[in-house]
């Protein structure tokens, strides 16, 4: 006899047999035991969720010879025929195929025809939304108005393809994706059935990577058969899968919660020399935080995390040394660089980048905190006596002076511009949570000078800079400044500095680059209270 693959095998035969569906099943029975049937409907959903069965079961239910009933036999003539593919007045097209208007024509000639042996031609078009808009527009019609005893049932993955005419014209119900313990408790039937013998972590994984179709669950459980035979192991299904092995990802996320950039470099070129998928790593490394998230905020998380006893314990391992607020930001930063490693030429790069930030970001938060003030008894000669402080600009600007601007940075408060550069990226995320199109401004600039408690960012482009000097752009950047830092700063957006043909300093004779943030610090105190002055000269 042909081997049948399992999702064949197990197709659902009647309404209680689809999963998942049961908004579906009950609408369809109470229709036909009603006598309230449409003439088209429409079937929307992820691949795998049961839009074609439920099709074919629709059709043994209009047609069965104890029917129309919402309960077909399964067993007369008809439903046999229609099960096995054989039923002349039960046509399935596949649109993907067949799209265009000629295949359209053709079957609107058919409609015309009545039925050869059962009570309803019913016309099953899979992926209708492959459809040509020449071939829609000749179905139009006779979908409007379709000759008495005939059902039309579409099917499609992407309704917003289906033009509203067509739409409209039907009954629709989308199908939704199956939670992994409903596929799950599907396959532990299914394995004792087959004579299988699994570990429930196995099946629990079978269940996540199908990702809510039970086709594909199935699918992947035949695979596994003919890879390792009656007996599956955990090893030989991560190894079908491409995916990471658990010890892997707890060992990564130990190390992510210790800070320890280096076994994390270590654990990921293991990985890379393995053969390993930096995408899929890191799908599952987001799913393995979120588990965290939940066993770190939920009081009862085992109904959340549809996982095996065992895969709960080393869950419970890797959470000792993970905050709940770390283990929420390193969900938040690792999810953004999802769709830069999908279309990175470089993926694993943009992955060790991104995991050594989450172990260096202790060192940025220590570098933009304040320095703690100095107690009054501590010893030394650098406690005697504070220093003086600087004069303001007016002062300077009243006693003739001229503002002496470092070519590195320039004292803000508490806060150095080292510090500023070090947090720009919490503070752009800061930003973020304010709406992104600030922190798509922001993200252009870099902080280049700041004195006097006023922080001056430059954009390299001119429309940029315009955009980031309105004030609600300013006043955003403010906040996430002062949240971030802790230290209240003023904002002004400026041009990047240019290099100047020669040299400030007088009697310089060749040119010279004008430092970075000259240009920024003239626009604060004034462009004759500004000059450059070398370590050397100060001296």
């Amino acid at each position: 006899m042909t081997y049948r693959a399992l999702y064949r095998a197990w197709r659902p035969q009647t309404f209680a047999e689809v999963l998942g569906q049961e908004h579906v099943s009950r609408t369809l029975k109470n229709a036909i035991a009603g006598g309230r049937l449409a003439h088209a409907y429409l079937f929307c959903g992820p691949r795998g969720t049961g839009k074609t069965s439920m099709a074919k079961i629709l059709a043994k239910a209009l047609n069965c010879e104890r029917g129309p009933t919402p309960t077909p036999c399964d067993r007369c003539a008809l439903c046999t025929r229609i099960r096995e593919g054989y039923c002349l007045d039960v046509l399935e097209m596949d649109a993907a195929s067949n799209r265009g208007i000629d295949e359209i024509r053709s079957l609107r000639d058919q409609v015309n025809l009545t039925p050869t042996e059962a009570r309803y031609k019913v016309y099953i078009i899979d992926e209708v939304h492959m459809l040509t808009a020449e071939a829609f527009n000749a179905f139009l019609k006779t979908l409007e108005e379709p000759p008495p005893r005939v059902v039309f049932i579409l099917a499609t993955t992407e309704p917003e393809r289906i033009p509203a005419t067509i739409l409209s014209r039907c009954q629709r119900f989308d199908f939704h994706r199956l939670s992994p313990e409903t596929i799950r408790t599907r396959l532990e039937r299914v394995a004792a059935a087959e004579g299988l013998e699994l570990e429930p972590r196995t099946l629990g994984l079978i269940a996540r990577s199908a990702e809510g179709s039970l086709r594909d669950a199935l699918g992947l459980l035949d695979q596994c058969i003919s890879f390792s035979g009656r007996t599956i192991h955990h090893a030989d299904v991560l190894e079908l899968l491409g995916a990471p092995p658990g010890e892997t990802l707890a060992g990564i996320i130990a190390a992510l919660g210790r800070r320890d950039a280096g076994r994390v470099l270590e654990l990921l070129a293991a990985l890379r020399n393995a053969g390993g998928d930096p995408r899929l790593f890191l799908k599952d490394l987001l799913l393995w935080l979120r588990n965290l998230l939940l066993l770190k905020v939920c009081h009862d998380a085992g109904a959340l995390l549809s996982l095996s006893p065992e895969e709960v314990t080393d869950l419970k391992k890797a959470a000792g040394d993970w905050p709940a607020a770390r283990v929420q930001q390193a969900l938040a930063e690792l999810g953004s660089e999802e769709g830069t490693l999908r279309w990175s030429a470089q993926p694993w790069i943009v992955l060790e980048t991104a995991l050594t930030g989450l172990c260096l970001a202790g060192e940025a938060e220590a570098a933009a905190a304040p320095a703690p003030p100095a107690r009054a008894d501590q010893a030394g000669p650098a406690a005697s006596a504070p220093p003086a402080p600087a004069p303001a600009p007016e002062a300077l600007a009243a006693g003739g002076g001229a503002a002496c601007v470092p070519r590195k940075e320039s004292a803000g408060g508490a806060v150095t511009l080292d510090a500023v550069q070090a947090a720009w990226p919490r503070i752009l995320e800061e930003i973020k949570a304010h709406g992104p199109a600030l922190e798509a401004v922001w993200r252009y600039g870099q902080p280049t000078a700041l004195a006097d408690g006023r922080l001056a960012v430059s954009f390299t482009a001119e429309g940029i800079k315009n955009v980031a000097a309105q004030p609600e752009k300013t006043a955003a950047l403010e906040a996430a400044l002062l949240a971030v830092l802790k230290v209240p700063l003023k904002v002004q957006a400026g041009a990047e500095a240019a290099p100047v043909a020669a040299s400030r300093r007088e009697g310089g004779g060749t040119a010279a680059e004008e430092p970075p943030g000259v240009r920024e610090a003239r626009a604060l105190f004034g462009a004759d209270k500004v000059t450059i002055q070398d370590e050397e000269e100060k001296e």
